[in-house]
């Protein structure tokens, strides 16, 4: 008998969402491992009752991030979910469907030699080898490569690296010259290739589209988009694509110089039925282990999300903030790293720094012990400002072989993975491993099948308990062999160079009031997708769709305003009083040469947009040079019923976002409070029917967030009623100082940066 508390998913009013990672390893897939990974035609029923890891209650209440302290008590259990869906005759698929891609570039292998080296090229090789009998044109022939002559044992031709490494970087530039946000009609976008990707197809790109076409019969492509290595795609099923409109891409970049497309992250924006926004977001993140390499993965993080807004509406806020549910997968490259196995490499690299030496003024070498060094920078013996445990860190990387040859994939395009390049190019020589009895301690609780204490050294766990990224964002525990860094082939088996650790990962993130909306039932890997060193994971969610409060009636009010000569009927409308509003902990925004502090003041935004937009977003007064403002108004706003036509929708929100002033140039996005605007009116009674002596009072307090992280504290008052215009004199008699929200003109810009009355 299936528990009273398990929501029936089957119905419309949940939509059923599968997300998919995968880190390719820059080699194609075969058909039998992408079916490993993504269910025959979105079948749920399959990869859940035969999945080996269910999603249960200690799963939720080990997940980080709201979700687990919202759904500690509730038994959102995979057993019941199963449940749920077995109650219906009909076979059950997935609503949505997303497929996130790294390293998801490749050539064909038949024809590899010879798109990366033309005839010269060819040539040139075969005299490198030393044997020039065979140089002639009749044994050098794009066709017969295999003719040249055989090489030495460890030879490695250098053009023919070069010429591989040429053709890898011209696949990471593809798709940076293309818009990075573009919208388009419900009509335009269904069985396309999205635009990112229009004017770049290639192998590649057929395989996977062809792969996911064959795959996914009954669905239709929203959108495919192309970054460098990166891909993703959005797949709806057939009899609902017709629902999905605002679809929005964006892009970023974080690889080198911010320009390489090896690392970044690309978001896709759109709402459904007019009432849920949803955002997608896939990502690379910085590699290596080290604190160092963790704290530039934040770093990249808020790096994408602030680059790849997708919606020019809320350019003020990021998808975190204006989506009712955003999911976030890929290979975040988040290690495992145990307390223990750290100690020990502090204790070795204070052993280390006990003896340093140093050239003196006269290039004479001295040595000193570490308690005579006194005020000696670091810098004499290891890098400047990095500390003990990140130069060891480092110096674990820098000592670590790459792999030659072709690598371990007949369709692997270039030799090794990118860390292993990185290490530099070394020997056949295969040392002890690098990370010596951190391996083995994780190799131990692998076989153990321990994942909680594996979990225990997640570093994303401990980064978002720390709200070093992605605040707000939850995650189910990997209850599961880490996915990297295994042999290209069936199960785990670990590359001892690198510490097993949990890189590729789903997250999700709900608007405030709709934690609850989302209920994941399937987590879990793919060992069967045999062609990377990555094993593919893929999650089950289902989530609540939003719906509207009925309209309320427009004719009670007795109110008219005066349009085209005639009298009409005003509408009652919710009324917003903010008093007693404060930031504390702001950031510094302004150049230390002006005072290093901030002149704040706050914008006050809606969704939709209609209940305040009008021109502008109204905002409120300017304080300047203060990093903990304090308003003394109050300010009044007016929700236009014009955005209320159908009713106030469950996803309404109500945004304080806090900017900071800049008189000579562009003004700064501090951050963003978001509020679910039902919830600041759910006392009231929307009918029209209600007294209009109804008034809730809501106290805030909330961390400002932007790009996912924090940045100081809004506080506040709100006051809201549901009133008409004669009755909102009365609403505000009790308060002092108040303003009506309006635009902040250039005038009162000018006025509070200066101090001086501008006419």
């Amino acid at each position: 008998m299936m528990n009273n508390s398990i929501p029936d998913i089957s119905g419309d009013d949940y939509l059923k969402v599968l997300v998919c990672s995968a880190n390719v390893g820059n080699a194609e897939p075969t058909p039998t491992s992408f079916a490993a990974w993504v269910p025959y035609d979105g079948e749920i029923n399959g990869p859940l009752t035969n999945t080996p890891y269910p999603v249960g209650q200690d799963e939720i209440n080990l997940s980080v991030g709201p979700y687990a302290a919202a759904n500690n008590c509730n038994d959102n259990s995979q057993e019941g979910i199963v449940q749920s869906l077995a109650t219906t005759n009909e076979k059950q698929k997935f609503d949505i469907i997303v497929l996130g891609m790294q390293e998801a570039a490749f050539v064909n292998k038949q024809k590899k030699d010879k798109e990366l080296l033309d005839t010269s090229i060819d040539s040139i090789s075969n005299n490198v080898g030393g044997d020039d009998t065979n140089t002639s044109s009749s044994n050098n022939n794009n066709n017969n490569i295999a003719s040249s002559p055989p090489k030495s044992k460890g030879f490695k031709n250098p053009l023919k690296k070069g010429a591989k490494k040429a053709a890898k970087a011209g696949m990471v530039m593809r798709g940076i010259s293309a818009n990075q946000t573009y919208k388009r009609d419900t009509a335009s976008m269904r069985n396309i290739t999205g635009a990112l990707t229009v004017d770049v197809l290639g192998y590649d790109n057929n395989k996977l589209n062809n792969l996911i076409k064959t795959t996914l019969p009954s669905y239709e492509m929203v959108t495919s988009s192309l970054r460098g290595e990166m891909r993703l795609f959005v797949l709806a099923h057939s009899t609902l694509a017709e629902d999905i409109s605002e679809v929005y891409v964006g892009a970023e970049n974080t690889g080198i110089g911010s320009i390489m497309a090896n690392k970044g992250g690309i978001i896709v924006t759109f709402v459904l039925r007019d009432m849920t926004r949803f955002s997608f977001m896939t990502c690379h993140l910085e590699a290596h282990e080290g604190m160092t390499h963790y704290t530039n993965r934040n770093k990249n993080l808020a790096e994408i999300l602030g680059g790849a807004k997708t919606d020019p509406v809320y350019n003020l806020q990021d998808a975190t903030i204006t989506s009712h549910h955003m999911f976030l997968c890929g290979d975040l490259n988040y290690r495992i790293k145990f307390s223990e196995y750290e100690a020990k490499k502090k204790k070795s690299s204070r052993a280390k720094t006990l003896k340093m030496s140093f050239k003196g003024p006269a290039g004479l070498k001295m040595s000193m012990n570490k308690g005579s060094q006194g005020l000696m920078k670091r810098s004499v013996s290891m890098e400047s400002e990095k500390d003990e445990e990140e130069a060891v860190e480092e110096e674990v990387v820098a000592n670590k072989n790459a792999v030659g040859g072709e690598g371990d994939s007949p369709n692997k395009m270039g030799g090794g993975d990118e860390e292993e390049a990185a290490a530099g190019e070394g020997g056949e020589k295969k040392d002890e491993p690098a990370n010596g009895s951190h391996f083995d301690q994780a190799k131990a609780l692998v076989k153990a099948e321990d994942w909680k204490a594996l979990n225990g050294g997640d570093e994303l766990a401990v980064a978002l308990k720390q709200k070093e990224c992605l605040v707000g964002f939850s995650t189910l525990p990997c209850h599961w062999p880490p996915t990297f860094k295994v042999a290209r082939g069936e199960g785990y088996q670990y590359n001892e160079k690198r510490t097993p650790s949990y890189t590729d990962r789903i997250l999700w993130k709900s608007a405030e009031g709709m934690t609850n909306n989302v209920i994941p039932f399937l987590y879990e890997p793919c060992p069967d997708f045999i062609t990377s060193d990555h094993k593919p994971i893929r999650g089950g969610f289902a989530v609540k769709l939003n719906k509207c409060r009925p309209p309320h009636n427009q004719n009670l009010s007795d109110s008219v305003i005066k349009q085209d000569g005639k009298d009409h009927p005003v509408e009652q409308q919710i009324q917003i009083l903010v008093s007693d509003m404060k930031c504390t902990n702001l950031p510094i925004m302004d150049n230390e040469l002006i005072g290093g502090l901030s002149d704040p003041y706050v914008k006050f935004v809606s969704s939709p947009k209609e209940l305040l937009y009008s021109k502008a977003w109204p905002s409120s007064s300017i304080i300047t040079k203060s990093l903990n403002p304090v308003w003394n108004e109050n300010y009044h706003l007016t929700m236009d019923g014009n955005g209320m036509e159908n009713g106030l929708a469950e996803g309404a929100m109500f945004m304080l976002t806090v900017v900071d002033y800049d008189a000579t140039s562009g003004d700064d996005v501090i951050g963003t409070v978001a509020l679910n605007l039902n919830e600041l009116v759910s006392e009231l009674d929307l009918s029209g029917a209600g007294s209009s002596d109804e008034v809730q009072e809501t106290h805030i307090s909330r961390p400002i967030l932007r790009n996912g992280q924090e940045y100081g504290m809004l506080e506040c008052k709100l006051k809201t009623a549901f009133l008409a215009p004669k009755e909102v004199k009365s609403f505000l008699s009790g308060a002092k100082h108040v303003k009506t929200a309006t635009k902040t003109s250039w005038k009162s810009k000018m006025q509070a940066f200066t101090g001086l009355a501008i006419s």
